[in-house]
């Protein structure tokens, strides 16, 4: 069993309060098969897990397994894709959100671009 396989079996959907955010990410081809692929922690230092199932675009905090941002992907015909609706966790015991809609789009793209351009091992 690989390590994305272990991962994958320990992290659930989002459960608790949401904050959705309207989104306007786009991904290209390149993009969604890289978090098709996933960004799955090697050591203590990587904080997140990312994956992309189906239409689900999830990302983990790996030290807790808490799944903080669920976003709803478009996928285009040629392959690209949108995230159009993000929802936040809204639970200040498990995360501590950015105050503003601005903020945590920023967050959450930051925690993408990560995914997207990382190495594979």
């Amino acid at each position: 069993m690989t390590s994305a396989d272990n991962w994958k079996q320990q992290l659930k959907p989002m459960e608790g309060q949401r904050w959705p955010i309207r989104c306007s990410m786009t991904l290209t081809v390149q993009d969604v098969a890289r978090l098709r692929e996933g960004l799955w922690p090697r050591d203590m230092d990587d904080r997140w897990a990312v994956h992309l199932d189906e239409e689900v675009l999830r990302a983990w905090r790996s030290w807790t397994g808490i799944c903080v941002y669920e976003g709803q992907v478009m996928l285009a015909d040629d392959g690209s894709a949108t995230v159009g609706v993000l929802d936040v966790l809204d639970e200040p015991e498990s995360y501590h959100r950015a105050s503003t809609e601005a903020g945590e789009l920023e967050r959450f793209e930051g925690v993408v671009s990560l995914a997207i351009s990382r190495q594979v091992a």
